[in-house]
C-alpha cells in the first residue's frame, strides 16, 4: 500500500464488521497510518476523498450484503487508480462476496490491492454462547491482524472470482432485494413486544435505514427492513420479536459504550 491515509467505509449490524474494521485501524496505526472508520449509513458515497486509500467493509448477507450496502457500493465515484481493498465478516460462506464487490470497484477504476472474509460469530438463528464467540472472535483477529500487515507490506492479493460467483451475486442480489417488498417484510414479521418495551427509543436511533419510527411507541414503518438483526440484539429488554429470532437468543459485538460509539447515538 503506497497511501497512509485511509478511510474505511464500514457497515456493521451487530457489531463483527466493526469489530474487524476497528482491528485493521490499529495495525495500520501501529505502522504509521493515519485511518477514519466512517459508518455506511451516515456517509455520501459522492463524499469520498479519492486521494486515500479507501476500504469498503461490509458483513455477508445471503452471499451477498443488504441492498442499502450494495447501492452505496455501486454510487461509489469513478476513479483513477485510487488504492482501494475490500473485506467481509460471515458467520459462514461468504461465496467470495469480498471479491465480487472488489471486481466492481476495479470496474469504477480503483486500484484493488486486496479482497478477504472472514468467518465471525453468527448473528442469526444459530447463535452460540458467548465463550464459543469469544473464541471465534479471537481466531479471526489474528487473520484480519495478517491480512493488515499483508497490506501494509504489499503481499496481498486480491481473490479471483469466476462466472460461477458472478452468478451467485447476480441471483443473490435479486433475493435480497425482494426482503424490501411487503410480502417479505410481512414475512420476517419484525415487531415490538409492547409488556416487554420500556420506550427507551434506542431501536429507532440505531436502524440503518430509519425503518423505526417512535411516537409515543416504537413501530416497524414501511418495507425497508434489512435483518441486519441491530434493533433486535441491542433492545435492552429484548422486546423485538421476529421470524428469525431463535428463542429469544441474541448476539452482539459491542457493549454499551462500544455500541454507542459506533452507532454515534
Amino acid at each position: 500500500m503506497r497511501n497512509k491515509s485511509v478511510d474505511i467505509y464500514f457497515f456493521t449490524g451487530t457489531g463483527n464488521t466493526y469489530l474487524a474494521a476497528r482491528k485493521i485501524k490499529e495495525v495500520f496505526e501501529q505502522n504509521g497510518c493515519t485511518v477514519r472508520l466512517l459508518n455506511i449509513e451516515q456517509n455520501s458515497p459522492s463524499e469520498i476523498d479519492l486521494s486515500k486509500t479507501i476500504a469498503v467493509a461490509f458483513p455477508v448477507a445471503c452471499w451477498n450484503t443488504y441492498p442499502f450496502v450494495r447501492r452505496f457500493i455501486k454510487a461509489l465515484p469513478k476513479a483513477s487508480g485510487t488504492e482501494a481493498f475490500v473485506f467481509s465478516t460471515m458467520g459462514d460462506s461468504s461465496l467470495k462476496a469480498a471479491a465480487n464487490f472488489g471486481d466492481i470497484l476495479k470496474k469504477k477504476g480503483y486500484s484493488l490491492i486486496a479482497t478477504k472474509g472472514f468467518k465471525m460469530p453468527n448473528n442469526l438463528i444459530s447463535i452460540q454462547s458467548e465463550e464459543k464467540n469469544i473464541e471465534k472472535r479471537n481466531k479471526a483477529y489474528i487473520k484480519i491482524a495478517s491480512f493488515a500487515l499483508d497490506i501494509l507490506n504489499s503481499a496481498a492479493k486480491p481473490e479471483k472470482t469466476n462466472i460461477f460467483f458472478k452468478m451467485c451475486l447476480a441471483v443473490s442480489s435479486f433475493i435480497t432485494l425482494l426482503w424490501e417488498k411487503k410480502p417479505a417484510q410481512k414475512l420476517i414479521n419484525m415487531k415490538v413486544i409492547k409488556e416487554k418495551c420500556v420506550k427507551c427509543g434506542l431501536c429507532a436511533k440505531i436502524c440503518p435505514v430509519k425503518n423505526i419510527s417512535y411516537k409515543d411507541f416504537p413501530y416497524f414503518d414501511g418495507n425497508k427492513c434489512q435483518i441486519c438483526m441491530r434493533c433486535v440484539s441491542y433492545c435492552p429488554t429484548g422486546a423485538i420479536d421476529s421470524l428469525f429470532v431463535n428463542k429469544g437468543k441474541v448476539y452482539k459485538g459491542l457493549n454499551e459504550s462500544e455500541m454507542k460509539g459506533c452507532f454515534k447515538i
